[in-house]
């Protein structure tokens, strides 16, 4: 099996920590007006106006579908942010690795996102700038609650904290579920690979904190690391047991896989995920040279929002498909 590295890529996909905040002044989202909207996007554009890191204003009643789709691609903001088009934006920044969303559920979602397993550091980058957000214009906060939020479950420090895992050999030796249950008496909750509510694809899964009030961040963070590590092991020792069952048969299927992938003229989004996943184990499992960067780079830029973005209109599921298999064939070959 391939090496792996201090981040733990061969499993962490990435980590992602992100804060809910509310100007005190300001109503929640239920009461929200479109002016109040409007004064959101200006305290948060104007807190970071000064910072030496650039942020990127992105009003998302501007933007096409395909443009709206690819930034939830790349995970920079949620579908949910969606639901509120006409009146919400997006402050991009540190080469997509931090973002804020104004308007969504919260007047402010504050988001880290870093590969492997680095949630510590996303921590870091989030609180810092949850600093400079708050620096001029107060947060609704109880000293007995802690952070007020619109939903209740993110009362109290407003932190999620979560990591994306790939997990293919567990799902093969059908040991996943008992795995992720064992998990969940932690204290932490699994989802898709877009959030609540979203699919599994290509085997990958989020595992976050489910509990933001009476515990610390700091210990919300060790209690994800550690489960993550957990996981970790029981992935890496299912891939053992699937490679030492049969080694030949293993490689010959994902590279197969790989072959298909690589000359495939039509490939829907279903099946691009699947090929994703062994594609990322294959690499894993050192059947093939190519970087976890590399192929997690490919998935997030063969999704429909990110294959369309120049198209004035949309396209079809057809076109999607040719299109899809072009661009795999092309990064591949």
């Amino acid at each position: 099996m391939k090496p792996t590295d201090t981040l733990e890529r061969d499993v962490v996909v990435s980590s992602r920590v992100r804060l809910a905040r509310n100007y005190r002044d300001i109503p929640f989202a239920p009461s929200m007006n479109r002016d109040w909207a409007q004064e959101t996007i200006r305290r948060a554009v104007d807190a970071l106006a000064g910072e030496k890191d650039v942020y990127h204003l992105i009003r998302i009643g501007n933007l096409t579908n395909a443009q709206r789709k690819q930034l939830v691609e790349h995970h920079l903001i949620s579908y949910d942010l969606l639901k509120f088009a006409e009146t919400s934006a997006a402050l991009i920044g540190r080469q997509d690795t931090i973002s804020v969303m104004v308007n969504e559920e919260d007047h402010l979602r504050i988001q880290g996102l870093l590969p492997g397993l680095q949630s510590e550091k996303a921590a870091e980058l989030v609180f810092e700038l949850d600093d400079i957000l708050g620096r001029d214009n107060n947060y609704a906060f109880d000293p007995q609650l802690g952070f007020l939020t619109s939903c209740p479950t993110n009362v109290g420090t407003g932190m999620r904290a979560s990591t994306m895992l790939h997990l293919p050999a567990l799902s093969k030796i059908g040991k996943l579920s008992a795995v992720l249950q064992a998990i969940s008496k932690l204290g932490l909750t699994v989802r898709g690979i877009y959030g609540e509510g979203s699919e599994a694809q290509g085997n990958l899964y989020q595992l976050s904190n489910q509990v933001t009030l009476g515990r610390s961040e700091d210990d919300m963070l060790k209690t994800l690391t550690a489960a993550t590590m957990q996981v970790v092991a029981f992935e890496r020792n299912a891939r053992e047991v699937l490679s030492k069952k049969d080694t030949v048969l293993l490689e010959d299927r994902l590279m197969r896989s790989y072959g298909q992938i690589a000359n495939a003229r039509i490939l829907s989004s279903k099946e691009f995920m699947g090929r994703y996943s062994d594609l990322r184990l294959a690499a894993s499992m050192g059947y093939i040279d190519m970087s976890y960067e590399f192929i997690d780079a490919l998935m997030m830029d063969a999704q429909d929002g990110s294959l369309s973005i120049d198209e004035n209109g949309e396209l079809t599921e057809r076109e999607l498909n040719i299109r899809r298999a072009n661009f795999v064939r092309s990064k591949l070959n």
